[in-house]
């Protein structure tokens, strides 16, 4: 079941099953869901260890 925080409260996205009435005892485990950084899929840029050595890369031809 999914929820968002709003004032320090759990505002529940979707509806309680049925089976739950007013009363009963329930167990609730928090998860916090990591947010995306951006709205769009990006992936993580790499360098080669060739070309972080200093001689490779100034090297005279």
């Amino acid at each position: 079941m999914k929820g968002y925080v709003k004032d320090k409260s759990i505002v529940l996205i979707d509806s309680l099953p049925e089976e739950i009435q007013e009363g009963d005892e329930v167990e609730v485990v928090v998860t916090l869901v990591a947010k995306r950084k951006y709205p769009f899929p990006t992936f993580k840029l790499g360098v080669k260890e060739n070309y972080l050595n200093r001689d490779n890369i100034y090297e005279s031809d």
